[in-house]
């Protein structure tokens, strides 16, 4: 009886312990990453930016060809370096 019972516990524990999930929640893959407005990171953007930033893009400046949307932000959007 007691070997059954431990038996039917280690099977649970290694079939818990070894049960593949995904963790990376997709809605929350492209989200934005601020360190005290100093510095934003956009991934996936394509967002314009505003009037009063200084935009640089990275097609006029290095003639990339393929666009990430990626959107990089310093000084609270002063400066903005738009992969789009």
């Amino acid at each position: 009886m007691k070997l059954r019972n431990l038996v039917f516990l280690s099977l649970f524990a290694a079939g818990a312990a070894l049960t593949g999930c995904n963790v990376a929640d997709e809605t929350t893959a492209h989200q934005k990453s601020t360190v005290f407005g100093l510095y934003t990171y956009e991934p996936g953007c394509f967002a314009p930016s505003s009037p009063t930033s200084m935009t640089v893009r990275t097609e006029d400046a290095c003639g990339m060809e393929l666009p990430s949307g990626d959107r990089t932000q310093f000084l609270w959007g002063l400066v903005s370096i738009e992969d789009y």
